[in-house]
């Protein structure tokens, strides 16, 4: 059997596709001998039994492939696993005139005639344009014929590009290539571990073993990769609603996507939209470019997921390794390593700070170079440290291209929450259970504040305000730190603190009467230190009901605002609890 002759004259061929139908048969059970009234495709899906063919005898297991001619003698019999399979009949012809080089050639090789069997070994693709052929068969209009026609041409050609490998060079498959092929193909159909195995007719622990072999994760990671993947192009490219992104990559809840897009890439799928927004932006150009270009073979593709990516402001960054030498561009990035106890090699200062390091996290650091400061990173230091990582926020958007020359470099939104941002150090350190245990205590710890606090205040309102250029700074309700105040421990705003888009306001020293809360947080620094000793001195001040009553108490600007990590905002929390409930 010449291929490249079947090829050629397939390509030729008038077909008519007479009937699409799948069949099974029990234990035990068989098929009659009958004669074939159409050319005929049989495929077996799952099973074992003996399949005669004109006298010719054929053992028939998982991805068996049988053709036969109209008038051949079909019987299936012997059946010792219960049979799944496909029978496809058709009618195909050369349209005449045609040229008698081709009508020998088709005298020859006979391709709609001849009687051929095989065991494929790539059974994946096959199923899938079977089982598309099986359900448009079944769907009345032209548009449905007319597709099945289109599918069957593909299994035609699917067939012959493995007999063409057959004919060259046998080879076992690859199993771990054709499950990441399956899954690539079909991402949005239900698929367990135990399906896949029956696919490719092993057991479920065998696939278990060479997918961790070759990739270090399983079957079902990777297919949750690939459902990610597909997820990150409709969250880029279009306007989708979560709900229909889900749906569209296999997931029916969406709230169940979202879990499980956060633990695998660290952020939500909202954060994800809004910095690719950012990205695209940044990067007009690049509109129309998903954040992957589509890989050509599915195991390049595989192995890309298999790796540890990290998604930030400037598109997505593959660790092979996790970064041993991080410098860091923003102070609060130290809390999140010394978090997940790691230490930084080198970090930036508060430009308000500028002799030194945080003093709460004194005791926790180690050899650290200093790097400048937050509005004027030192460049020349951060070339001498050499560093693995780079990790800045959006304050450093004019000088990232230099920084990507000195490292990799990944860029965080400053103000975002850093619950997440914890997560995605989780990820960069390979620490995310780490991570999630800091998030975890964090969380239980708040729960319980929040309820003995909403007792204890029984409705009193609480602000955070910080004397700055002559005014008075009020953080609002969406402020990073303030809302730790009223949404983690359900602390009460005043009405004029109350905002949805601006995290702050500012108001004279005369308009804090109008504020009245019941208690203040007042933020202090070295630059504000002489505006708020004097604002103590004023009758305003002194005749503020909450100043009256001893309900105003002192912070450290720096720590509620600048230093935004896990050990900041807990010891926040802790000093809410101290003022509160005096649990010092």
């Amino acid at each position: 059997m010449i291929v490249e002759d079947h090829l050629l004259l397939w390509n030729y061929a008038s077909l008519k596709i007479i009937d699409v139908k799948r069949a099974e048969l029990s234990i035990g059970g068989q098929l009659q001998t009958s004669n074939l009234s159409a050319s005929t495709l049989f495929y077996s899906i799952q099973g074992r039994a003996r399949l005669m063919l004109s006298g010719e005898t054929h053992i028939v297991e998982n991805g068996y492939v049988c053709h036969a001619g109209k008038g051949a003698e079909l019987s299936i019999s012997d059946v010792t696993a219960h049979m799944d399979y496909y029978l496809i009949e058709y009618k195909a012809h050369l349209p005449l005139p045609s040229s008698n080089d081709l009508l020998q050639l088709l005298d020859r090789a006979k391709p709609f005639d001849i009687q051929y069997g095989f065991a494929v070994n790539h059974a994946s693709a096959q199923l899938t344009t079977l089982s598309s052929m099986a359900q448009k068969w079944s769907q009345p209009g032209a548009m449905a014929k007319l597709q099945v026609k289109s599918l069957f041409y593909q299994f035609v050609c699917e067939l012959m590009e493995q007999l063409q490998q057959q004919q060259s060079k046998r080879v076992s498959p690859d199993m771990v290539s054709q499950a990441a092929d399956y899954m690539d193909q079909n991402y949005a159909e239900p698929i367990t571990a135990e399906s896949l195995a029956v696919l490719l007719n092993c057991s479920s622990r065998t696939l278990q073993r060479l997918f961790k072999k070759r990739l270090s994760l399983g079957p079902i990671d990777y297919l949750i990769q690939v459902r990610i993947d597909k997820s990150k192009e409709l969250l880029y490219l279009t306007n989708t609603g979560l709900k229909d992104v889900a749906l569209a990559v296999g997931y029916v809840d969406s709230y169940y996507f979202s879990r499980l897009f956060k633990r695998y890439t660290g952020i939500s799928p909202s954060t994800y939209r809004e910095w690719m927004l950012h990205l695209r932006k940044d990067n007009p150009e690049n509109v129309a470019n998903t954040p992957h270009q589509k890989e050509i073979d599915p195991l390049n593709a595989a192995i890309r997921r298999s790796l540890r990516t990290i998604i930030h402001l400037k598109g997505e960054l593959t660790l092979e390794l996790p970064p041993k030498k991080i410098a860091v561009l923003d102070p609060q990035f130290m809390d999140h390593m010394l978090a997940l106890d790691e230490q930084p090699a080198g970090s930036v200062m508060a430009s308000s700070d500028q002799c030194s390091f945080p003093d709460y996290l004194f005791d926790k650091l180690r050899t650290i170079q200093a790097l400048g400061t937050l509005n004027e990173p030192d460049l020349g230091a951060l070339r001498a440290l050499a560093p693995d990582m780079i990790i800045c926020t959006e304050f450093h958007k004019d000088i990232y291209e230099n920084l990507t020359q000195i490292a990799p470099t990944i860029m965080l939104k400053r103000n975002h929450d850093w619950r997440e941002t914890l997560q995605i150090f989780g990820r960069i350190m390979s620490k995310e259970l780490e991570a999630e245990l800091v998030l975890q205590q964090y969380k239980h710890k708040t729960t319980r504040l929040k309820s003995i606090l909403a007792s204890k205040l029984d409705g009193q309102s609480v602000s955070m305000i910080r004397p700055r250029d002559n005014n008075i700074r009020v953080h609002t309700s969406v402020h990073r730190t303030a809302a730790i105040l009223y949404s983690d421990l359900g602390l009460h705003p005043p009405k004029r603190a109350v905002d949805r888009k601006r995290t702050s306001s500012m108001i004279p020293l005369e308009g804090l009467p109008e504020l009245d809360a019941d208690h203040y947080f007042v933020l202090i620094d070295n630059k504000s230190q002489s505006w708020s000793d004097e604002i103590q001195n004023t009758t305003t001040w002194k005749n503020l009901r909450a100043v009256q009553q001893h309900n105003v108490y002192h912070v450290k600007a720096n720590m509620w605002i600048a230093y935004y990590g896990p050990i900041a905002m807990n010891r926040v929390v802790d000093q809410v609890a101290e003022t509160f409930l005096n649990t010092k």
